[in-house]
């Protein structure tokens, strides 16, 4: 039974990590003929190989199956309250990016958005260090954090405006 998707995503991640098909089999301990196999499609893995596979690359299983690309962080050794920062700094992160997107609709100019793009690329170190000390101030409300990331994000449209 052929399954494209999952040979070719098995092959490339194999690939990306510039591993043999020999370090591949030993990591999953299995033999190099069964990971050939995967590859070119013969064979599919089962689930334990498919679990085996997607924690190596740090993926997910369903990302394997369905050519996705959705990655994974293990956070099972950190504690609660830590886990729970890191879910704050993602929404924090998502609602930044919705916050940038909604500043240029698709009429608006590519090469302003480029540009605000390399902008937030270069000076992304400084906003992460605010980012990170807002976050530390926990009688914030999630809302006095968005509002400040929308002025953050304002005054760096603004100083693009003014190049």
């Amino acid at each position: 039974m052929q399954n494209t998707n999952l040979n070719e995503q098995i092959r490339k991640l194999r690939l990306s990590k510039k591993y043999t098909l020999a370090v591949m089999a030993e990591r999953l301990g299995i033999t190099t003929s069964a990971v050939a196999s995967y590859e070119n499609g013969s064979r599919n893995p089962s689930f334990d190989i498919l679990v085996k596979i997607a924690k190596i690359f740090n993926v997910t299983v369903d990302s394997l199956l369905s050519h996705g690309t959705k990655d994974m962080i293990d956070v099972s050794d950190l504690t609660p309250t830590q886990r729970d920062s890191i879910q704050g700094m993602i929404l924090t992160y998502r609602k930044f990016n919705s916050i940038v997107s909604s500043l240029f609709d698709l009429e608006a100019s590519k090469n302003i958005k480029i540009e605000m793009e390399k902008y937030i690329d270069y000076d992304f170190e400084e906003f992460a260090k605010s980012v990170k000390i807002r976050n530390q101030n926990a009688h914030l409300r999630y809302d006095d954090r968005i509002e400040a990331l929308q002025d953050e994000i304002k005054k760096l449209k603004d100083e693009l405006t003014k190049k």
